[in-house]
């Protein structure tokens, strides 16, 4: 539920199922529950957040009964402020199932895929444009998980299998033309070419001449291809793409411009702790048929997190992920391949949270992060390399004990 339930994904691709909004709804609400029943759990970096986030939903509470005279006048703001807590749940839940492979989650991700777009054919109503995409981007973001892994296993093992299915995966990514995945994409792409020169990754440098002579051969067979689609339909595409740079003369990007340049305006004054309720009362300045009572989408995390709940919201969002990123990172001298991936897709979401809201899931994964991030390493491959030189605190085996005597 925490990684995959409340994503439409699994839903036939229908964002906007009953069934996906109670998901979310309850989910929320046993996260928020879970804040109280786990907190002793927790880190103590996720203890602190903990304290003020349920500190927030009590003066949330307070607020709506002081204000509206019940407790619970709006759901929604409530829930928007308490989906950052469900990393702290998923920690608690990693921590109870153990260690589980992110390759699981490759296949996961690939089967509702192909069941979503092949099965039930919504591939084929895609026509390369924006208007008839078959995915939404919250689902698109999920491909960045399969192209960190196969990018992984292929700097460490340099089989042409996985830079293969690397290639593939993002050129999945830029067909999907969702082009917040596709920056996000990007930027982990320069994340892994930065763990590794920071020593973070085990195996040898990237084989450079392998890939060039793959992506040139690749490029050669592909090219003829292209010739056989319609040449509106290629223009058009090149033409969407061309929106990452210049948003302004891009029909959704502009909107969202638009949209943003609005919202900013209004954050200046109550910068500390947004608007909420009042800002719930106001509504989308803009038509939303995805939310057509009331209640404000805006497309940026950094901006609705301002406009709603200021620059506290905002800060306790970018605690808990930049937070899990350190741990992950002093932590552990030489990443594992799931710690690779989780880092690199939580580092992912800071791209993608520019033009969208997080995804509910997203926070699971933050916490599935902290969990790999504390994990113990391992050191049957100590020989390969150095041993930290801080005593890990946790029971060592009799193998281990005698290895560091030695």
């Amino acid at each position: 539920m925490l990684l995959f339930g409340v994503s439409a994904l699994i839903y036939g691709g229908n964002a906007l199922s009953p069934i996906l909004s109670n998901a979310g709804n309850g989910l929320t609400l046993v996260g928020i529950a879970g804040l109280v029943v786990f907190y002793f759990r927790l880190p103590m970096l996720y203890q602190v957040v903990a304290a003020v986030l349920m500190l927030g939903l009590i003066g949330l509470v307070l607020e709506s009964r002081h204000e509206y005279g019940e407790f619970v006048y709006s759901y929604f703001v409530i829930k928007r402020f308490a989906y950052c807590g469900l990393a702290l749940l998923a920690y608690v839940a990693a921590t109870q199932a153990g260690v589980l492979k992110v390759q699981y989650a490759v296949y996961v991700i690939f089967a509702f895929y192909v069941i979503n777009q092949l099965l039930l054919g919504q591939i084929f109503t895609y026509g390369l444009t924006s208007e008839t995409r078959s995915v939404t981007s919250n689902d698109a973001l999920f491909l960045i998980i399969p192209f960190l892994y196969y990018l992984t296993t292929y700097l460490k093992g340099h089989r042409i299998m996985d830079l293969l299915l690397t290639l593939f995966t993002f050129a999945f990514i830029v067909f999907l033309l969702h082009r917040s995945v596709i920056s996000a994409a990007i930027v982990v792409v320069a994340v892994v070419g930065g763990l590794s020169v920071m020593g973070k990754l085990s195996g040898n440098k990237l084989p450079l001449g392998r890939t060039v002579v793959t992506l040139g051969v690749l490029l050669v067979m592909t090219a003829p291809l292209a010739g056989l689609l319609p040449e509106n339909k290629i223009n058009g595409f090149v033409e969407s793409l061309g929106g990452i740079l210049d948003p302004k003369e891009d029909n959704t990007g502009s909107w969202r411009l638009e949209q943003s340049e609005h919202y900013l305006s209004l954050i200046p004054d109550r910068p500390v702790l947004g608007w909420r309720y009042e800002g719930y009362d106001r509504g989308e300045v803009m038509v939303n048929e995805d939310f057509p009572d009331k209640g404000t989408i805006i497309h940026s995390q950094y901006i609705d997190m301002l406009y709603n709940y200021g620059a506290a919201g905002l800060a306790l969002n970018l605690l808990l992920i930049l937070g899990t990123l350190t741990v992950m990172y002093r932590r552990n001298r030489v990443f594992t391949t799931e710690q690779t991936v989780l880092f690199g897709f939580i580092v992912s979401g800071l791209a993608y949270a520019i033009s969208y809201q997080l995804p509910i899931y997203y926070w699971g994964f933050v916490g599935v992060g902290m969990y790999y991030g504390l994990q113990r390493p391992d050191y049957s491959a100590s020989i390969r390399y150095p041993l930290p030189t801080k005593p890990n605190p946790l029971p060592q085996s009799v193998a281990v004990e005698n290895h560091l005597n030695s």
